[in-house]
């Protein structure tokens, strides 16, 4: 019995037979996950947080044919967290800084039991009669209420005390249009993307309806409007998710962007997959390398996971140059992924282990044979040519 040694085959026992050689499934699982967090109570910031995560699980199982075969997904989730817990941020202290036409003002309280702080930036012209040397008081006025500032600004730096207070009506307009888990302390955090009901309207007449609250919140922030909406559904992206909306938004996707794509012969790429090429930074001229290496019309997640896995034209051309032509694209996601060099090989050429079948490979690397274990083993007296034997007796002895 042997205790399986490689991925998610670690926890079962297998029985070799005479003739065992190992098949390596490589799953390769780009996951981009676009976490937008906007902190809403005091200030909004919308960020697409793409993580792309390579999962290679090499499972060795005994039967007599290796075979590669990569599984490739790309999974894309955007999601928006909001930040707008039951702490109350309608009262605390202000700290501000003056930068050209901006004001930089952090809210906070100090509290032990109310204790939180934020960013936020407004304009300049937002604001009139700034108390100047001497302590006063100056508002800020938004369809979501208004916020009354006590205190004083030292040159470009002050300081005081906020209070806000919502405007009732507001509130009542955005829980009449249908959004979800609206709350009448969800006042300051509409205040604080200065949400509008005129975009609010928007938004219904542009098909988002009954979306939560969350999402409302960070459309507004990152400022998605109806000619931001409309760009999309002009080029036939109809009917866009919130969700990816956001996340397109967040990262800066434009109609320019997919249409750069379109001389490669990629036309209606899924928006899940736009986000996954936008955060891998995957364009034209990456597109480019591969067709003038001879790799065209490759699929989207397999540029996904190529781009992820840094796979290059010039580390495909690194095996053609020890003789290995015309390796496809599923062949070199197990070869990179396993960490396959041109020295691995050339290592048990030198031992006399000309013509390695490629799909051989990751079988040899999975199961920790080497050129320095094959050495070793034949000045022990175990002789072959057949390297698959060492494979075996590697597995065999769990060496």
């Amino acid at each position: 019995m042997l205790a399986a040694f490689i991925g998610v085959a670690a926890s079962a026992n297998y029985a070799f037979a005479q003739v065992v050689t190992p098949v390596v499934t490589p799953v390769v699982n780009p996951v981009v996950t676009s976490v937008v967090t906007p902190v809403v109570a005091t200030v909004v910031t919308s960020v697409v947080n793409p993580v792309v995560t390579t999962v290679v699980n090499p499972v060795v199982n005994p039967v007599v044919n290796p075979v590669v075969a990569p599984i490739v997904d790309v999974n894309v989730n955007p999601e928006v967290n909001v930040d707008n817990v039951s702490v109350d941020r309608t009262e605390g202290n202000w700290f501000a800084t003056i930068k050209n036409d901006k004001v930089d003002i952090e809210f906070r309280n100090d509290d032990d039991n109310n204790n939180w702080s934020s960013n936020s930036n407004f304009l300049l012209s937002d604001f009139t009669n700034l108390p100047k040397d001497q302590k006063g008081q100056f508002s800020l006025k938004r369809e979501a209420g208004s916020v009354l500032f006590t205190g004083k600004f030292d040159g470009d730096q002050g300081y005081g005390h906020y209070k806000f207070t919502a405007d009732p009506a507001f509130v009542n307009f955005i829980k009449a249009q249908g959004f979800t888990s609206v709350q009448d302390r969800d006042a300051f955090s509409f205040f604080m993307v200065d949400l509008k009901r005129s975009y609010v309207e928007m938004l219904t007449k542009n098909g988002y309806k009954d979306i939560s609250k969350g999402n409302l919140i960070a459309m507004s922030a990152l400022k998605i409007n109806a000619e931001y909406v409309q760009s999309f559904k002009a080029i036939g992206y109809n009917d866009i998710q919130c969700s990816q909306l956001i996340a397109m938004k967040s990262m800066k996707i434009t109609p320019e962007f997919i249409k750069g794509f379109e001389q490669y012969g990629y036309k209606d790429i899924p928006v899940h997959s736009l986000v996954a090429m936008k955060s891998m930074d995957i364009n034209g001229d990456f597109i480019k390398e591969f067709a003038d290496a001879g790799y065209k019309d490759i699929p989207v997640n397999e540029l996904v996971t190529l781009k992820s896995l840094n796979i290059t034209p010039q580390y495909i051309k690194s095996f053609e140059a020890i003789g290995y032509k015309d390796i496809n694209i599923h062949s070199l996601i197990p070869l990179k992924s396993l960490d396959i060099t041109p020295e691995y090989i050339n290592g048990f050429k030198k031992l006399g282990f000309t013509d390695i079948p490629l799909n051989e490979l990751p079988g040899l690397k999975s199961t920790g044979v080497t050129p320095e274990y094959v050495a070793s083993m034949q000045e022990k007296g175990v002789k072959s040519t057949d390297l698959r034997k060492y494979m075996r007796l590697k597995s065999s002895f769990n060496e």
